[in-house]
């Protein structure tokens, strides 16, 4: 179909947070500033990095250095709106052009479901895009553990899809290593923290933009 997106692909799943949507800027600049008024903690780039892409609820906990989550998520929460995650200028078209195509597209993400729910909202993705959406409450297991995707399989029985007919798009190598364990293609985004030098070196495909999907 194009040459990223074979003819045979019936589903293409995409990450979520830098992948669709950049985040990295403002949500580590929101993580620094949370842990900094409420917890007296000087967060760095390495630290954040170290843990970078775990279930949120985990991730605010490792950051802020707190056992109280719903504390920790509150006061994260409390400050969402001012950093706000930005839109990529050719995330709509092609999610756009896939689905005038007939595929049919999913969300997984590890990300909260208020988030996702946000994001969709304030950025103006169309929901109606997406006809499977997964978040971190959905399932108890995460990237790179391939059991993340057990939803989307018992989905995939109903829809008589194929593993094999599935590519996941994503900007990590948990999201290849998931991916490839649950028997799904894969494609690696560069708008995240992996290079695409380093995608190649672990034999997957890399692109450096969500636009390069839809060039034939």
């Amino acid at each position: 179909m194009t040459a990223y997106i074979k003819s045979s692909i019936k589903l293409i799943v995409f990450d979520h947070d830098d992948t669709l949507v950049g985040t990295i800027k403002a949500k580590w600049a929101q993580h620094k500033h949370v842990a900094r008024t409420y917890y007296k903690k000087h967060l760095t780039d390495e630290e954040i990095r170290q843990h970078w892409g775990k279930p949120f609820s985990l991730l605010v906990g490792l950051l802020y250095g707190t056992d109280d989550i719903d504390q920790a998520m509150a006061n994260n929460k409390a400050t969402h709106t001012a950093f706000p995650k930005i839109l990529r200028d050719d995330t709509i078209e092609v999610l756009k052009f896939f689905h005038a195509a007939g595929k049919k597209l999913g969300v997984i993400t590890s990300t909260s479901s208020y988030s996702f729910n946000y994001d969709l909202d304030s950025l103006g993705i169309p929901r109606e895009l997406f006809e499977f959406v997964q978040t971190e409450e959905d399932t108890k297991f995460h990237k790179p553990d391939p059991r993340v995707f057990d939803p989307v399989l018992s989905w995939l029985k109903k829809e008589n899809i194929q593993p094999k007919e599935v590519v996941y798009v994503g900007d990590s190598l948990h999201d290849m290593q998931a991916a490839l364990g649950a028997g799904f293609e894969f494609i690696g985004v560069t708008t995240g923290l992996v290079t695409q030098a380093e995608f190649k070196r672990n034999k997957a495909t890399a692109i450096n933009r969500l636009s390069d999907l839809i060039k034939t």
